[in-house]
């Protein structure tokens, strides 16, 4: 009889729960968080759960971010009663976090026109909204 020993990843999107802003992709994004585990398998069944990591992903990009036991907790606790972290202090904390982790490695010069960038975006979007007001005056 053979008994075959292995092992199994398997990674689950558990949900959105935030909206915020990524520096990779230079947009406020979707932001989902998803569980991998890693599992000991005996003859391609799961057996024992020996790895279990949660992470937070950018719905644009390819940017992941670990999270904490806790960090988890928080979002879990909040997500069963609500429909998403957005305009919390747990979601402060997370944009927060986001932005430290992406700018971490930037060069000043990096930094100055990425700040730049952000607010002629800004910019841009107000005036577009300014016009397709003015535009909808007219039109009355």
């Amino acid at each position: 009889m053979w008994i075959v020993f292995g092992w199994d990843k398997e990674q689950r999107l558990l949900g959105e729960v935030a909206t915020a802003y990524c520096y990779d992709c230079r947009r406020d994004s979707e932001w989902f968080v998803s569980r991998e585990s890693e599992w000991v398998t005996l003859s391609a069944i799961r057996v024992l759960r020996f790895i279990c990591k949660h992470r937070l992903h950018c719905g644009g990009c390819s940017a992941v971010f670990p999270l904490t036991a806790s960090e988890f907790n928080s979002i879990d606790r909040h997500m069963q009663r609500h429909d998403s972290i957005d305009g919390t202090d747990l979601h402060a904390s997370l944009a927060r976090r986001i932005e430290t982790e992406q700018l971490a490695n930037k060069t000043p010069l990096q930094l100055k026109f990425i700040r730049e960038s952000m607010e002629a975006q800004k910019q841009y979007k107000s005036a577009i909204e300014s016009r397709n007001e003015r535009d909808a005056r007219d039109r009355l």
